[in-house]
């Protein structure tokens, strides 16, 4: 074995946060280190410079250069520990339930670290006191000049990056019930819909992710992976998740009869013979 391989690549069970990883740098051996690895992301080799620091979520990180340190992510992740560590504060019945049934002693199939905190993540966001909040700041994505000109707004995006296999459906089927069932249960609250949208990217993802719908009831993922107590299905089965692909929101020509079939490359003209 080299100097610059790792004994043992897997230190961490996927079911808890982790407290070990190995520190790795170019030309030097791997150095075992405690606790969790911060949030890095590594621009592309041929536009670093292309990179905007201005929000303040990203600053260059001494310790894994040329990377960029995700300073909003490390933030969220203290924050959020620390709010678990103190019980959820501020949370709705309804969420308290279901984070007591999703982290709950004996499941079946215990759910992963990383689906818990993502969809903790959402909730804290959400849901936790203004005082854990203070100073997590989520820039708003902004459309570009061209979209600005159709009529395009900016709007808040929540993202959750998971590796392969970490589970991105169930922390989706998570987030679909934690929104329906807490609206079904106080229609006032802004906060939450009882109808979701889900996006994807071809027909056969659209049909895997029918599983989603709560109309499949127990053959449905809420129920086949354990994310909602039985007696809750019934309210669940109020709300709706309407799931289609991306190419619904292409622009279209317009004829006549107010029907197209022809999607339009935006910015692009097209001449039509009628």
């Amino acid at each position: 074995m080299s100097d610059f391989e790792v004994p043992n690549p897997i230190l961490n069970t996927p079911y808890e946060e982790p407290t070990r990883y190995w520190f790795i740098r170019e030309g030097e051996p791997p150095e075992l280190r405690e606790g969790r690895r911060p949030s890095v992301v590594y621009p592309p080799s041929d536009t670093p410079s292309a990179w905007d620091l201005s929000e303040g979520v990203l600053k260059p990180s001494t310790e894994f250069a040329p990377g960029y340190e995700m300073t909003l992510v490390n933030l969220i992740r203290e924050r959020l520990a620390e709010w678990r560590g103190q019980g959820y504060d501020g949370v709705t019945a309804v969420t308290r339930e279901l984070i007591e049934w999703w982290r709950r002693e004996g499941r079946k199939t215990p759910l992963f670290f990383a689906q818990l905190e993502a969809a903790e993540t959402m909730i804290f966001l959400r849901e936790a006191r203004r005082d854990f909040l203070q100073g997590v700041t989520v820039p708003l994505d902004e459309p570009s000049d061209a979209q600005k000109n159709d009529g395009a707004k900016a709007f808040l995006r929540y993202a959750c990056k998971m590796a392969t296999g970490g589970g991105k459906t169930t922390v989706m089927g998570m987030l679909c019930a934690w929104s329906i069932l807490n609206k079904v249960h106080d229609r006032a609250d802004a906060r939450f819909s009882d109808v979701v949208l889900i996006t994807c990217p071809n027909i056969t993802i659209r049909n895997r992710l029918q599983e989603l719908d709560p109309d499949q009831g127990e053959a449905s993922l809420y129920r086949t992976r354990d994310l909602v107590p039985p007696h809750l299905m019934p309210q669940l089965s109020q709300g709706k998740v309407l799931i289609t692909n991306w190419h619904v929101y292409e622009r279209r020509e317009m004829n006549v009869g107010g029907d197209s079939a022809r999607v339009v490359k935006t910015g692009v003209p097209v001449r039509v013979t009628e």
